[in-house]
């Protein structure tokens, strides 16, 4: 599952990395170059301001990533 995404202030990078860190399954973050945990916020800080995709395993149902989307999206922090 893929879901495209732009973090533009610290707090919704940290926000949703706290958030990922919480699934039972892994949820990484990607961009034409690179994929990193959505857990490690110190990675995460590299991709403020970026153009990513939200990126979970194949196993995952569109349903249980959507809930997870729309559980961020409900709580982002405004820039």
């Amino acid at each position: 599952m893929i879901h495209p995404m732009r973090f533009s202030s610290q707090a919704e990078l940290y926000r949703f990395s706290e958030l990922a860190s919480k699934e039972s399954y892994p949820i990484h973050i990607s961009t034409n170059a690179v994929m990193l945990d959505a857990r490690s916020i110190l990675a995460l800080m590299t991709l403020l301001g970026k153009d990513v995709m939200i990126v979970a395993p194949d196993h995952i149902s569109a349903q249980v990533f959507g809930k997870f989307i729309q559980r961020y999206e409900k709580q982002r922090v405004p820039a």
